[in-house]
């Protein structure tokens, strides 16, 4: 935990040190606005003119203040740039117009998104605000835009603001080699659906650390395509848990491997550890590590779901993502649903899945978690759960599974912390 927050503070006040303090250093979006007043109700063409300088190495930061507060239409801010590591410093807030018929006429799949940028610096204390409740009830899922996306943006960091009510995901990391996303805040109502507080996908080295994320979906999930992957120290709650995909859907190839979730807490989650596969799906998912988890009131604490869409039977011909090499060790804390472990794997089977100081109890008095298991290989040790695994070859179909968590989330009321002691872990490895 020392580590990743001295990390934190190098990687943001090297750039000071770099930069200097001087005024002639940075620039301003007041000084791109077309009238003094700031008193348009779109101040995009100011903020576009504004990076197009700090992109092309006209300055060294892009600067909004903390009294400062900029409505914007969708954005695309392109690269590559001149400049060999533009630094923006937001500090004041961004929004979105309030209602969706605000937004024009054209659609668009991002509010504000970066592409190709590398070496992009994204500091500050402000907020960003697509005001996205406007979508949720009157727009489709797919129809959505994400609040923020990072595509192909190598080198990139991402530390200190806070994102709210975005339409769809909060944060999108897609085509990105070498990221670090640190002390954010994410949030969203429980009940607000498919707004997942962060998705990988295609992406490589990416880590997240000292983040709390509150959101209706995923606080985490991550995608086809990702491969060291990092996640320490984040608070997850309300939320769907820290997520491996969904992987295989449509009967696509898809892949994940190396990441390791570390000292992380699930607070009135809906999962904590979940991998999720569909059937007739190919690829694997592999070399995965879920340690040192608190659980505080979580629904569903560790998941392995090959039959994630059991409609799609009907569709499977035999194949599965293959799910192997998985470790949940030192798990600690409540379970708020009878199944507190649920291994439920295709016939293809879940390979080398490891079971280590797992003491979870039920915060329903008179209650003791269960766990399902089916043609898993398990080693386990020090679990307080008995662990049965389902492994005939004979047994036709899914098995009846617990009831799992809908798409739309019930408010939780906020629970007390509860800290327990670090486990010892593997030692984290850091891809700065």
């Amino acid at each position: 935990m020392v580590f990743q927050l001295l990390i934190s503070v190098l990687l943001v006040s090297s750039f000071y040190a770099h930069y200097g303090d001087s005024d002639s250093e940075f620039i301003s979006v007041r000084d791109f606005l077309s009238d003094s007043g700031n008193t348009n109700a779109d101040q995009s063409q100011a903020i576009q003119d504004a990076w197009k300088a700090l992109c092309a190495g006209k300055s060294k930061s892009l600067v909004i203040h903390a009294n400062e507060d900029y409505t914007l239409l969708p954005q695309v801010f392109q690269g590559p740039c001149v400049a060999s590591n533009p630094h923006i410093q937001i500090d004041g807030k961004i929004e979105a117009p309030k209602l969706v018929k605000d937004w024009g006429s054209n659609k668009t799949e991002n509010w504000l998104s970066f592409d190709k940028v590398s070496g992009l610096t994204i500091t500050g204390s402000g907020l960003l605000d697509p005001h996205g409740e406007s979508w949720w009830s009157s727009v489709k899922f797919d129809s959505r835009p994400q609040a923020l996306q990072f595509n192909r943006c190598n080198n990139l960091i991402y530390n200190g603001l806070t994102q709210r009510n975005s339409p769809k995901n909060h944060i999108s990391i897609s085509n990105c080699i070498q990221a670090t996303l640190s002390n954010l805040h994410l949030i969203a109502p429980a009940n607000s659906p498919n707004t997942d507080g962060i998705d990988i996908s295609l992406s490589q080295k990416i880590n997240i650390f000292s983040s709390a994320i509150q959101t209706g979906d995923d606080c985490i999930a991550i995608n086809t395509g990702s491969s060291d992957i990092n996640i320490t120290s984040v608070d997850c709650g309300p939320g769907h848990g820290i997520s491996i995909g969904s992987l295989g859907e449509g009967g696509a190839t898809e892949t994940v491997e190396n990441v390791h979730v570390q000292h992380c807490t699930f607070t009135g989650a809906e999962n904590a550890a979940r991998i999720k596969t569909w059937p007739g799906g190919g690829g694997y998912a592999r070399n995965i590590w879920y340690e040192d988890i608190t659980l505080i009131n979580t629904k569903f604490p560790i998941i392995i779901d090959q039959q994630y869409d059991d409609d799609s039977y009907k569709y499977a011909k035999g194949s599965a993502v293959k799910v192997s090499d998985v470790t949940f060790r030192y798990f600690r804390g409540t379970c708020a649903q009878p199944i507190a472990i649920n291994l439920d794997c295709d016939k293809i089977g879940c390979g080398n899945i490891v079971l280590e100081h797992i003491n979870i109890t039920s915060s329903s008095p008179q209650t003791s978690p269960s766990a399902i298991c089916r043609f898993a290989d398990v080693t386990s040790s020090f679990v307080n759960i008995d662990m049965k695994c389902v492994n005939h070859a004979d047994l036709q179909g899914p098995s009846p599974s617990p009831e799992l968590p809908s798409q739309y989330d019930q408010p939780h009321a906020q629970l007390p912390q509860t800290s327990a002691p670090h486990a010892q872990a593997r030692p984290f490895l850091s891809f700065l």
